[in-house]
């Protein structure tokens, strides 16, 4: 079930990255431009109880975020504050500072409190456009840095693949294995709610926060976001994809893509039509 502290920041609608243990979040209250919000996974409500691999992580994140943010707006400034008062979970506010007058979308934005502390509880008005753009652009940027980082002797790497995963089943972990062993970076796109309504004609079995937890859980999955529509060369421009992988069943009618194809097998006799069949779970078309 999604956590209070990532519903309250606007997961996953928000999201910019998730690794292994973090998610890293636009602050839906932006206090100086590009504030975000770094959200472990873990259940701890204290620095303390952060696992050996949380805490070796947020050092790698981290540095991501600090290389992401001066690439894309150029900070002088790096504030984190952990205050865990309203929101027990272990989570940072991480707002950058500017001494001058940031421009970015065609406007110049200020850090209305240089040199002196930010104020958390003070705002500035990002319209939907600007924070549209902000989101794209940090997507972006996050997706370049990680592929820097990396010496590839994989196929490709960054692969995408997508999927209901209403009731997970051996047949989405065997697809989710392969496509990973095909890349360095696997991101997989898990339906939102909205969609699968809109395509099926009925609500999931399985809400998007719960499904997507599930698949972030996977230690072959290194980024999960939500596919809010099937427009892929959206998602392959915004996370720089070099291939998409699919059931086989698609071959010649996959819609013309600017990626690599790779089509795999489904696995024989599993299907989340079956298991719902076999467990009762049948809706009406609406």
């Amino acid at each position: 079930m999604i956590s209070e502290t990532l519903e309250k920041f606007g997961y996953p609608e928000s999201l910019i990255a998730t690794h292994g243990r973090w998610h890293v979040l636009l602050r839906p209250g932006q206090v100086t431009l590009g504030s975000l919000v770094l959200i472990c996974k873990e259940p701890a409500n204290s620095l303390g109880e952060l696992s050996a691999e949380a805490s070796a992580e947020l050092r790698e994140v981290a540095a991501l975020i600090e290389r992401v943010l001066g690439g894309c707006l150029g900070h002088q400034k790096l504030n984190y504050l952990a205050l865990m008062m309203v929101d027990p979970e272990v989570h940072f506010h991480v707002l950058p500072r500017y001494s001058e007058p940031v421009t970015f979308g065609g406007s110049d934005w200020r850090d209305e409190f240089w040199p002196g502390p930010a104020d958390i509880t003070s705002t500035i008005e990002v319209g939907d456009d600007h924070r549209s753009q902000l989101l794209d652009e940090l997507r972006r940027h996050w997706a370049q840095t990680v592929a820097s980082n990396q010496d590839s002797r994989k196929k490709y790497r960054r692969l995408y693949t997508t999927g209901c995963f209403d009731i997970f089943h051996y047949g989405h972990l065997n697809i989710i294995e392969r496509s990973s062993e095909l890349c360095d970076h696997l991101i997989v796109g898990v339906s939102t709610d909205e969609l699968i309504e809109l395509e099926k004609g009925r609500p999931p079995v399985i809400p998007y926060a719960e499904r997507a937890s599930v698949i972030a859980a996977l230690r072959m999955v290194d980024e999960v976001i939500p596919q809010v529509d099937k427009n892929k060369q959206r998602v392959i421009d915004r996370y720089r994809i070099d291939a998409i992988s699919v059931g086989s069943d698609w071959k010649g009618r996959y819609p013309e893509v600017s990626c690599a194809m790779e089509y795999f097998d489904y696995t024989p006799n599993v299907s989340s039509t079956v298991l719902k069949e076999a467990l009762g779970l049948s809706f009406e078309r609406r």
